[in-house]
Order: C-alpha cells, then structure tokens, then sequence
C-alpha cells in the first residue's frame, strides 16, 4: 500500500503524519518549538531547533512503503542562511514579529502603501516577510555584502526545511509562501524588482518559485530516496484540507493566531476593508485566489491565561467554562492587531474590571474576544462581496476542538460552524496535494468523500444579547485605537 508524509512545521510545533493512500492516518509525531522575545513586540526561533523537530518527527513516522512527501508551513517567517555551510545567520523572524513597525510606518508615510497592495494584495505590515529580511541584511555584521556576493540564501520555512532535506542542493519555494513575502507580484507571478529595490534586497538571494504541485527533488535522509512533490503554505494548505474548492467559500483555523480564508476562484480584487487578496494555491497553471483575515493571539492567548497568570492548570479546563453575564472586555493584542484594524503598535487591554471580577470572568472574556474578532473578518468579508451569501465557516486547529467557543463564534456570525473529525486540516490539505500528484485524486472533487465531520453549531441565542455583547467589544477596540 501507498504511503505519504505531511510535514507541517507549524509556529508551536512541528508535526509528521504519516498517511495510507485513502488518507487515513496511521502515524504521527510532533515536536514543540520554542518561541523567544529578546525585546518588546520581537518573536524569534531557533532554525537549527526548526529542521532537527522535522527531521525528528518524520524518522518517527517513516515507513518502507512512503512514496512521496509534502511541506506545509508557518508563512512569512524569515531565515537567511549561508549557501556554503546551510547555517543562519540569525534567528528566525516570526511572523508575529514587529521590530519594522516604523520601517512600514515610514513607507506608507511615503506613499508606497498603493504599490505594495497593487502588486502583492497585502498591505504594508510588519506581518509580512519583506522588512524583515531587510532588518537582517542591515543588522546583521556583514549581510549585506555577503548577499551582495551571492554567498547568502532567503526563504520562508518552507524553503529552509526544503533546503536542508535535499542537503543544500535545492533553493525554491512554493507560490503560496512568495505570495506572502511583499516581494511577489501575485498577477504577474514573479518577484517584484520594484519591490526589491524597496525594501534594499537583493534578487541573488531568493530562491525559485514553483506551483504547489511540483518536483522539488527528492530526500535521502531517511534511508531511501523520498520525492518532495508538493509544497503549500499553513493556512492556504488548510483551504484545501477543508474543502473550500469553490468561490465564496470560508475558513477559519484556530492554532497560535486565526486565519479566515474565502476562495475567490480567479478573481482577485482589492479589499475595500483591510483585508489582504493572497494566492490559495496554483495547479496545472491555474490561480485561485483568496481573500484573508489574520489574527495574531489566539492560542498565544491561551497559553498565557495558562502560563503567565496561572488561570488555568490544563488546557482541558476551557471544557469547564460557565456562562454567565458580565462587563469583561478583553483585546489580546499581544502584538498589535491584524485584520481589519492593522494597527502594530496598540497592545492588549482589558475594560470593565470589577471588585467581584474573577478568573471564570477573565477566560470567558478571552475566549469571547475570538468570536468577537472572526465577526470583525466575516464582516469585512461580506462588505467586499456584497451579493455572495456566506453560509457556512468550516474550522480547525487545536482551539477548534472547544465547543463552547465554537457555539459563540456560530451565536456570533448567525452562521453554521462546521468541524472535521480531523482538525488537523493543514497537513490534511498537503496530503491531498500529494495525493493528486500521484494520480490517486482527478480532482479536488474527489476530496469530499474524504471529508468527515465531527459536529455542526447552530446559531441559537438571543439576538438582543449577542449585539450587546459584540457592541461592547467595538466599543473597547475604539476606545483602545483613539
């Protein structure tokens, strides 16, 4: 029987799965990756931690009868790395990362906020990998010049896992993740030499951009030759894993930060409410795009509800959450807010602390200010397709398996929220890519009979109530942004 690995190098963790050739799962592995926050509002990884979990995690997994392999990754995360030894010169960048904040806040100041969003569909944000790998040119000893010479290599993770899998032989990454650099120009398809000239870098450290299905080359790391045949970024890789094949279709994935997605098939205009226009994937020469929401702290949230203030002893005690009637507003931005606020430099708040204010008050408020923040996007969504009915928000991610969150967000949005048995539905999507690959799918059609389902939510408290509750939020975000 057929076997395929996902590896999914995700911000928390890397992950292995190994699958049979019906895309069921037989194994899987994951490795925690430790995050770092040398100074305010900066978030940094360890690439060498990075390829050792991955290289740990598929050694777990292997099998005999493995026949291909596929990469879905954190995207906009930053390494640059010496071409000659494979080793960074820095940390990597995480995309929470926000030390370029005034470089963005310059340039938009300058007027290239057009530019960038005509070119790319994304907005001139810190988010995005362009001013970061400028910062590492320009502070790290000697950058510049070594790139200059051509003896330093750029890539999001996909490309630095990709490189150290083939053993430096191969520099390349997938269209997904170029879309998401700010140096790519979506339409054209191609790196942008007006961007590069921008941001100061140079053409001679980026690697090739490939359709996500494609022949990376192969690995001989796990002892046999293993070709690498698809490569997809995280939240573009769930779209697929999902099943949002078709215009107008929506996700939303749960894990360290949230990412709406709608499918807008060959359409690709701009955003009239600060949302970003990204590729979801390209296959045999056909684009879809899609239009996205990011929020930064979502699980970051949770963690520090956990690990900073001691509110929860488990993760599991989120299923214990009471619902009661309280004032509690809480905005984690943590690093600043995404999508459609943008605004890097805010930090989080919490409105409405009284004297009986208590630690059920302050996780409900937390979890509350989730479902408040994917409102925000669908609505923006909804304003920039006015005559497309959204009705239905497919989900995943680890904080998707909580049901009463989940039963806020539907409350929230009047909409149904649909979970699959496997949330794991980034590695799932790069799965399915594999899988067409190798000629055992047609078409994505032929995915739906693999798509189970766990449970649906149905919209069904007071009205009334839940605009109560969202007015206050948008009454804190006003109060926080003034």
């Amino acid at each position: 029987m057929k076997k395929i690995i996902a590896i999914d190098q995700g911000t928390s963790s890397s992950r292995a799965i190994l699958f049979d050739e019906t895309l069921q799962i037989l194994r899987m592995d994951s490795e925690k990756i430790e995050s770092q926050f040398p100074n305010s509002g900066w978030v940094e990884q360890n690439p060498s931690d990075i390829i050792a979990s991955v290289i740990k995690t598929v050694k777990t997994v292997i099998d005999n009868d493995v026949v291909a392999l596929g990469i879905t990754n954190q995207r906009e995360t930053v390494v640059i790395w010496d071409r000659k030894s494979g080793m960074p010169i820095y940390n990597a960048i995480v995309w929470q990362d926000r030390r370029t904040d005034n470089v963005c806040k310059d340039l938009r100041l300058r007027g290239y906020q057009g530019l960038v969003e005509e070119r790319t569909g994304l907005l001139l944000d810190p988010y995005f990998s362009a001013s970061k790998i400028g910062w590492l040119l320009d502070n790290v000893e000697n950058a510049r010049q070594e790139a200059e010479q051509g003896n330093l290599a750029f890539g999001t993770i996909d490309s630095f896992v990709l490189w150290h899998l083939t053993e430096g032989r191969v520099h390349a990454t997938d269209i997904t993740n170029a879309s998401r650099t700010m140096l790519f120009n979506i339409y054209d398809k191609k790196w942008d030499d007006d961007l590069l000239n921008l941001f100061g870098i140079p053409r001679s450290i980026l690697p090739v951009v490939n359709e996500n299905i494609a022949d990376f080359s192969e690995t001989s790391l796990f002892g046999k030759k293993i070709p690498i045949k698809a490569m997809i970024g995280d939240q573009q890789a769930a779209t697929v894993g999902l099943g949002c094949f078709r215009p107008g279709m929506v996700k939303a994935t749960f894990g360290t930060g949230c990412f709406v997605m709608m499918n807008t098939g060959q359409q690709a205009d701009r955003s009239k409410s600060n949302l970003i226009t990204t590729i979801a994937y390209t296959i045999d020469g056909l684009t879809t795009y899609a239009k996205e929401g990011s929020l930064f702290n979502v699980g970051t949230t949770i963690d520090w509800m956990k690990n900073n203030l001691n509110l929860l002893e488990s993760y599991n005690d989120l299923n214990k959450i009471k619902e009661e009637t309280n004032n509690v507003v809480f905005i984690p931005a943590f690093t600043g807010l995404g999508a459609p606020y943008w605004n890097s430099s805010c930090r989080g708040a919490i409105f409405g602390l009284e004297r009986d204010t208590d630690s059920n008050d302050l996780i409900m408020a937390a979890l509350k200010s989730i479902a408040f923040q994917v409102r925000d996007l669908l609505s923006a969504m909804q304003l920039d397709y006015p005559n497309k009915s959204i009705e239905l928000l497919k989900v995943d991610g680890g904080v998707s398996q909580n049901d009463w969150l989940l039963q806020k967000i539907s409350d929230q949005l009047r909409l149904k929220v649909e979970r699959p048995i496997n949330v794991e539905a980034s590695a799932f999507g790069v799965a399915c890519l594999l899988s067409l690959s190798l000629g055992d799918f047609k078409d994505f059609a032929a995915i739906d009979d693999y798509l189970k389902i766990d449970k649906i939510f149905e919209p069904k408290n007071d009205t009334v109530l839940i605009d109560k509750e969202y007015a206050s939020w948008t009454g804190a975000i006003k109060k926080l942004l003034s």
